[in-house]
């Protein structure tokens, strides 16, 4: 899925963190997907590596995802969150090392032991913090905002280049893994003394600040955003994404980046999107890799039947009924709900085009981690360019009849 002009409408649908890695279980393939089976049967099916190769600890979605909207391998791989998240602001003419800073309490030791994970600890906080500020301190505050006006994540921006970028906080890690501004850590401690604690409860306490996803703006503009680009989805980091690439973020008031996500309303979005000519729409579903972080593989395939029940098979229909002209669905990397851990290696992946020649259909391929194990990895360059390339080409291409008989 490539920038460019055309008539046509094309979608890709990113199941993140679906894949998982080769074995007899898979959520792909012990779930029942009817509406997806017959997309693949009609469907080029192949395996792609949106993460080029990195390992487990390496994986992330803002590689993937920026890879898979038509990012080089060297930009998307030093994409630093901070950044990407501070689009969401409108402040896009800044420059410096920016930060994602998550509220946190540590131990005496320096080690963090917990952090925040209530959405109004997290704005209360951060809006106590802003209050006792100044305007004069050499960093600067950028809140990014939900829906609700609550402050949902806070991006830190600091004059120069620190160099260092931190890892996502988890329990456990040392103080030397967050990343070091000893003046934002020496100003946070004298402006709260005795930590804060909202609600009284000591349990909550937050007496410092996690700083990680650090880096720079990448080099070369942000693309101008376009009508006919258009990314569907709650989760902050794909729509920043989105809009470094110049499609605009679908608004959205009931879909979360889990799985009670609202469907119905995402799927309408996509079609309105679709209905623009020359359209290019992005639809995020996250709720995949949050039920293999919550160990949950029950959770994950049951998800993945309603996505089959209420986003494939309105895809299946709007195929037949000429509103696609291509279609590619795959996921950002592999995620295990055993582990709950993200792993490395190639993901399957599906391409259907309408321009394209018709080829015989595949009885009972799937789209799953066993069917295309022995298939050598497409490169990534080449498939994001499979939407736009002309008729004639090794493609998929089948008609609304064909797609509505593989039921």
């Amino acid at each position: 899925m490539t920038a460019g002009g055309g008539s046509g409408s094309d979608l890709l649908v990113v199941l993140d963190g679906l894949a998982e890695p080769l074995g007899p279980e898979t959520t792909l393939a012990t779930a029942r997907t009817p509406a997806l089976d017959a997309l693949a049967r009609a469907a080029r099916i192949c395996r792609i590596d949106p993460q080029d190769g990195a390992g487990a600890g390496e994986t992330s979605s803002e590689r993937g995802i920026g890879r898979l909207l038509g990012l080089a391998s060297g930009p998307a791989r030093r994409l630093s969150r901070a950044y990407l998240l501070s689009l969401l602001t409108g402040s896009r003419a800044l420059s410096g090392w920016f930060f994602v800073g998550t509220p946190a309490c540590f131990g005496n030791d320096g080690r963090l032991l917990r952090y925040v994970n209530r959405p109004e600890d997290e704005h209360a906080f951060w809006t106590a913090v802003m209050d006792r500020a100044t305007g004069r301190e050499s960093w600067r505050f950028l809140p990014v905002a939900g829906r609700d006006g609550r402050i949902e994540r806070m991006v830190l921006t600091l004059p120069g280049s620190p160099g260092t970028t931190g890892l996502p906080p988890r329990r456990g890690l040392p103080a030397s893994e967050n990343a070091a501004c000893p003046d934002f850590s020496d100003w946070i401690a004298r402006a709260f003394p005795r930590g804060w604690t909202p609600a009284g409860d000591p349990d909550r306490e937050i007496n410092g600040v996690w700083l990680w996803g650090g880096g720079a703006p990448p080099r070369g503009p942000i693309e101008e955003a376009r009508d006919d680009r258009l990314v569907v989805g709650e989760t902050p980091l794909v729509r920043a994404l989105g809009i470094l690439k110049g499609f605009r973020p679908a608004p959205l008031l009931r879909a979360t980046g889990d799985t009670d996500t609202d469907l119905s309303e995402m799927m309408d979005r996509v079609g309105e999107g679709l209905l623009r000519s020359g359209s290019r729409v992005l639809l995020h579903l996250e709720g995949f890799d949050m039920a293999s972080h919550r160990r949950d593989p029950g959770e994950k395939r049951d998800f993945l039947e309603r996505v089959d029940r209420e986003v494939f098979s309105r895809l299946l229909d709007w195929f037949g009924e000429g509103r696609l002209t291509s279609l590619s669905v795959t996921s950002d990397h592999q995620s295990s709900p055993v582990t709950g851990n993200h792993e490395a290696g190639p993901v399957p992946a599906l391409f259907l085009s309408r321009e394209s020649p018709k080829r015989a259909a595949s009885p009972g391929v799937r789209m799953t981690e066993w069917a295309v194990r022995n298939l050598p990895v497409v490169p990534l360059d080449q498939w994001t360019r499979w939407p736009r390339r002309p008729p004639g080409e090794d493609e998929a291409g089948y008609s609304g009849k064909d797609l509505c008989l593989a039921l």
